[in-house]
């Protein structure tokens, strides 16, 4: 009563009453979400919603309200009420005789829903009333008008004919079509029941009140079916209209024993108003046909074993305007990793978990598919799985985002990670009206929950937000300027989880100034002095090169009139802007919508070429004391415009301390930083391309890749000083690090490996790849104590490289050994190591304190190979990214045979061959040596990933094929998911 909450009516459901359907009702199996009806007053009229028995019967129960005096006021929650109740069961199999599994008919789930009543009318009938309706001409045809392309009523044509839509109301007259949006349509609740055998079955609320039990059967009466469809369970590519006589012709499994444990249709889009959704919305119906336009009606079946179907619904002119579902493809696994069921078995052996939790099996399974509205402005559902999963809509099509919680458990100790989500928020949580609320298992001891309420999901809704697939969600930054370069800050003293400071290396546009090349400030005297001397010394020149006996055509001649090029006649015009770039180094605040804390411009012809935030150890020589280390940001340029093509680039290192300023903050801020010049050194040997930071005896220096030369930095005494070096053949591309080894990429001579040695301060090349390639990027993997070179090359392709001294193709260690090549068809300039999580930790945003908990709950984590992986991360100049991740040898092997399965079995996109597309790309000029054999070995994940979105029975036969499970190879996919996941 405190806050306001009145019970007003309660309705018992008895296994002893005296009711018909009590004798069909087992134990409680599922309860569908309440759909609500609103009479014309706005009051709520009735409430609706289904249970699922454990019998295999469902009954849906619909409780109606009416005002006891009529002058009451409906909206008054004091006013007096009538509750009546009515109940209908969905039956089952008729008889108890054992039957096959896919025979059955036994109701596995259920779902209520309200939607516009045209949703799943039929053609037919739709066509025979509207002609009906149709005004005749005097020869007694009847007129069809045609739709005007410029009414707000109208879709686009194209849409309808190619993609379809689901919210228009279509007609089948001649060809045309008389879309109407929803908003001109009344709601009508909406019955789903799925069946054992994998029948999906809509049917009418109002038919199904008319009627206490409805019989399963085939044929036509007043309480069958307004839509129905097969496979639904099984994973079938379309859910369309089947007739009586179709409805057992799809392919059915038959190693698997699969049915639908949850169901849910819902809406994903932007949120409208309630009046527009119930079809009584009074604003402007072309602003309300453009957002229905980009909401797309899903259904979302969660299987028996844990898989997810998402399927988006359409009408097309070409499907005679039958409503049908289309699944969409995922790419993500979402049942249960094996990994987690054997940590789970690690607890109970260790009584962290009780072993009565595991004895008893529930026969009622909490809802794990939520409806969500006007989260962030869009609709949408929530997957509480075991790996959590929004179902969101981006630019009209249904996708999907991971969700990740903080300090979560490892997976294993419970079924789901989230065990609780509302979005309900009462008027009190002001900042978080439109927001929800999750309880989730935390980390510590086992069964300890933690609760989170959020305001809501912007970032990924943000106007600048994009959902591009993969579980993933980006926001576009606008800052006006082209980013080079962006480095982290990874210092708790600078940045924090509140307060995230970023280093960059912008440029941005400019018009250069040159008026004063249209007045040098020298009177016309002095002018006609200047040419009279420069041209008495030309014809000196002429007569010594007529004596000398040479070609007047020399440099020295060259310069002379080269000069005369630079007047400007002010006559005809003036000397014009110059488009040129600006490079400065920014330091940035990402909590504050990326404001610039501080920022340095770079010289006038300085071009800014890499940006590395780093250590570095301030050695003094002769000194017992203990250096200090420092935290600089370090800037490679190169000076290149200013003298022409005449001579070299050169370089500049410049250093940046970064502090906190000593000034006292505003109330409620932080304090402001700086970012100061502490050094600057010129390299002569050429731009600098690269900075690196190397740890050796706890001295922290600085790699600097100038032109063709290597050169190790050390600080100290406020200086840069050089004590190593290693002279490339060409130019440095790229160096990484890992320990004091030293990955170096020659832009036109592929790849070095090189060592540091301490004692003598010495770089050595340990080995190379003799083939003359051209790099692009390069980068690091490792599975346990195995190591893998990989780099890019200018024909898009991928080479794995390793250093094998004892293999007899190393020339005596002399040589990098190619273990695989493939070829990726897109280019890049990046290889960034990440490590591969487990799918114990896939869960948690927070990886280290989960990891923390994971390895006391199992001390043993961790010593496998498989669990030291590290995997590298690319973005490619088409906007696309991906991730290259080790894989154990059995693994390797199964997804090899699979993905040589599917090439074959699977239709490939416009006839192309697959396998000559990945093969190695030789070109004429580089890489010519090569020998012919190409090494392969690789497995391209978006074949073997298209195995998650096939229907069962074909993963059957896949599966079989090879030796296989279908679990097995989808445990195999899961973990690759969890490895290549970087956030």
């Amino acid at each position: 009563n405190s806050i306001g909450l009145r019970v007003n009516y309660v309705h018992r459901i008895k296994q002893d009453d005296d009711s018909k359907s009590a004798h069909y009702r087992g134990k409680l199996s599922s309860i569908t979400p309440m759909v609500c009806e609103a009479s014309d007053d706005g009051s709520t009229s009735s409430v609706t919603f289904g249970c699922v028995w454990t019998s295999g019967v469902a009954s849906v129960f619909n409780i109606s309200s009416n005002l006891l005096k009529q002058d009451e006021d409906a909206n008054s929650p004091s006013s007096p009420r009538k509750f009546e109740v009515s109940e209908s069961i969905f039956m089952g199999d008729p008889g108890e005789e054992d039957v096959n599994f896919y025979d059955s008919n036994h109701v596995v789930g259920m779902d209520v829903i309200s939607l516009p009543n045209h949703i799943f009318d039929s053609p037919n009938l739709a066509a025979k009333t509207e002609a009906e309706e149709m005004p005749s001409t005097s020869n007694g045809k009847v007129f069809t008008p045609t739709p005007d392309p410029s009414s707000s009523l109208s879709f686009p044509p194209d849409r309808l004919s190619m993609h379809g839509t689901w919210c228009a109301k279509l007609g089948s007259h001649n060809g045309n079509c008389d879309p109407s949006t929803p908003a001109s349509s009344q709601s009508q609740v909406l019955i789903a029941v799925c069946r054992r055998s994998g029948l999906l079955q809509i049917y009418d609320n109002e038919n199904v009140l008319v009627s206490p039990i409805i019989e399963y059967s085939q044929s036509q009466n007043e309480t069958s079916p307004i839509w129905q469809a097969n496979g639904c369970s099984h994973g079938t590519s379309i859910l369309g209209q089947s007739l009586s006589s179709r409805v057992n012709n799809i392919r059915r499994p038959e190693l698997h024993d699969v049915e639908a444990a949850e169901i849910r249709f819902f809406v994903a889009g932007p949120s409208l108003q309630p009046e527009s959704i119930a079809g009584k919305s009074t604003t402007d119906i072309g602003a309300e046909k453009d957002s229905w336009m980009l909401r797309s009606l899903c259904i979302l079946v969660d299987t028996s074993h844990g898989d997810l179907h998402l399927y988006s619904g359409s009408k097309r002119t070409s499907n005679e305007n039958r409503l049908e579902f289309s699944r969409v493809p995922l790419s993500n696994v979402t049942r249960p990793s094996d990994e987690a069921g054997r940590h789970f078995v690690k607890l109970r052996r260790k009584r962290i978990i009780p072993p009565s939790s595991t004895a008893q099996k529930m026969d009622f399974r909490p809802n794990r598919l939520h409806r969500f509205r006007d989260i962030s402005g869009e609709d949408g559902l929530f997957a509480a799985t075991p790996r959590p999963l929004w179902f969101v809509s981006e630019r009209g099509a249904p996708t999907v985002v991971s969700h990740k919680s903080r300090h979560v458990s490892p997976a294993g100790a419970k079924p789901v990670p989230v065990s609780g989500f509302c979005t309900a928020m009462p008027d009190s949580f002001k900042n978080a009206k439109n927001g929800f609320i999750t309880i989730h298992e935390r980390i510590g001891r086992v069964g300890s929950q933690r609760l989170t309420l959020y305001n809501g999901l912007w970032d990924m809704f943000a106007p600048h937000g994009i959902i591009p697939g993969g579980g993933i969600s980006i926001q576009k930054v606008p800052l006006g300027v082209t980013v080079r370069h962006i480095e982290f800050i990874d210092d708790a003293s600078i940045s924090s989880t509140s307060r995230p400071v970023y280093a960059m290396l912008v440029s941005h546009e400019i018009e250069a100034d040159q008026s004063y090349l249209n007045d040098d400030g020298l009177t016309p005297e002095e002018r006609q002095r200047i040419r009279d001397e420069k041209e008495a010394a030309k014809v000196r020149k002429q007569v010594e090169a007529d004596l000398g006996g040479f070609d007047i055509e020399q440099e020295w001649v060259e310069e002379i009139e080269r000069e005369e090029c630079f007047a400007v006649d002010t006559s005809l015009g003036l000397a014009p802007e110059m488009p040129t770039r600006k490079y400065e180094v920014w330091l940035v605040d990402a909590s504050s919508q990326w404001s610039v804390l501080d920022k340095y411009e770079l010289g006038e012809f300085e071009h800014g070429t890499a940006l590395k935030v780093l250590y570095l150890t301030d050695v003094v020589e002769d000194s017992d004391e203990i250096p200090e280390r420092n935290l600089v940001i370090a800037v490679g340029t190169s000076l290149i415009d200013h003298d022409g093509e005449d001579l070299a680039s050169k370089g500049r290192i410049l250093l940046f301390q970064v502090k906190k300023l000593k000034k006292r903050a505003l109330r409620g801020r932080d304090p402001p930083i700086e970012m100061l010049l502490t050094s600057e050194k010129d390299m002569a040997l050429g731009p600098v391309t690269s900075l690196s930071s190397l740890k050796s005896e706890d001295v922290y220096r600085i790699v600097v890749g100038a032109g063709a030369e290597v050169t190790v930095e050390q600080w100290g005494s406020g200086k840069l000083t050089q004590v190593g070096f290693y002279h490339a053949h060409m130019q440095v591309q790229e160096i990484v690090l890992f320990k004091t080894f030293f990955l170096l990429s020659d832009a036109y001579d592929s790849l070095h490996f090189l060592v540091w040695r301490e004692s003598d301060k010495s770089l050595t090349l340990l080995a190379k790849d003799y083939e003359p390639t051209q790099m692009f990027a390069s980068g690091l993997i490792s599975r346990g104590g195995a190591m893998s070179f990989v780099c890019h090359d200018d024909r898009q392709n991928l080479s794995f490289l390793q250093y094998a001294p004892t293999d007899a193709a190393a020339r005596g260690g002399n040589k990098l050994v190619c273990r695989a090549d493939f070829h990726m068809g897109t280019q890049t300039t990046s290889l960034r190591s990440h490590w591969s999580q487990s799918s114990l930790l896939f869960n948690s945003c927070t990886t280290n304190s989960t990891l923390a908990a994971l390895k006391q709950q199992d001390t043993l984590f961790g010593r496998l190979d498989d669990d030291q992986r590290f995997a590298v991360n690319f973005g490619t100049t088409d906007g696309s990214f991906g991730a290259i991740v080790p894989l154990s040898e059995p693994t390797y092997w199964r997804l090899t045979a699979l993905q040589s399965v599917m090439s074959n079995a699977l239709e490939s996109n416009c006839a192309l061959s697959h396998r000559a597309w990945r093969l190695f790309r030789r070109s004429t000029r580089r890489a010519g040596c090569r020998s012919n054999d190409r090494k392969k070995g690789v497995i391209d994940g978006d074949v073997v990933m298209k195995f998650v979105d096939l229907p069962l029975p074909e993963q059957e036969d896949l599966a079989s094929s090879i030796g296989s499970t279908v679990g097995l190879v989808m445990d195999n996919l899961l973990e690759l998911g969890c490895a290549a996941s970087v956030v």
